[in-house]
């Protein structure tokens, strides 16, 4: 089985869309947990509901990530889904080790978040077959 593969010109390079799918997911992680501060300062959630927010904090910022890295480089989607879900984990954990003292007690679980959400990116952008149009045949 062989591959087809028609280069439009839309697509950037692996670098390129590496560091822009970087600056999306920690762009994005930083602004939902201003925004996350902020809905417990003014109690609008309460600290157990906390948890389940950075969860969905996570999951979202790796799946914009991906899909944006995706977009961008066009070709081998699965590929660069990991590369970006590596990426995004290395962002995590250079920042545990710089700001929080290197506590890793739930990298298990941050990783399990950040691989679904790539992998879900990964998932919406592999190429689809034309099913559901009928061909007619002419008697």
């Amino acid at each position: 089985m062989t591959t087809v593969f028609k280069r439009n010109g839309k697509s950037v390079s692996i670098t390129k869309g590496m560091v822009l799918s970087g600056i999306v997911s920690t762009g994005m992680t930083t602004f939902a947990a201003l925004l996350l501060a902020f809905m417990l300062d003014k109690e609008h959630i309460t600290w157990q509901q906390a948890g389940y927010w950075i969860m969905g904090i996570l999951f979202l910022s790796s799946f914009m990530g991906a899909k944006t890295a995706t977009t961008a480089i066009s070709y081998h989607q699965l590929v660069v889904s990991c590369m970006s879900a590596t990426l995004y984990m290395g962002i995590l954990l250079s920042i545990t080790a710089l700001f929080f003292g290197g506590n890793y007690e739930s990298v298990a679980v941050t990783a399990g978040i950040v691989i679904a959400g790539s992998g879900c990116a990964a998932m919406l952008s592999l190429p689809r077959k034309h099913s559901g149009r009928k061909i007619k045949r002419k008697r």
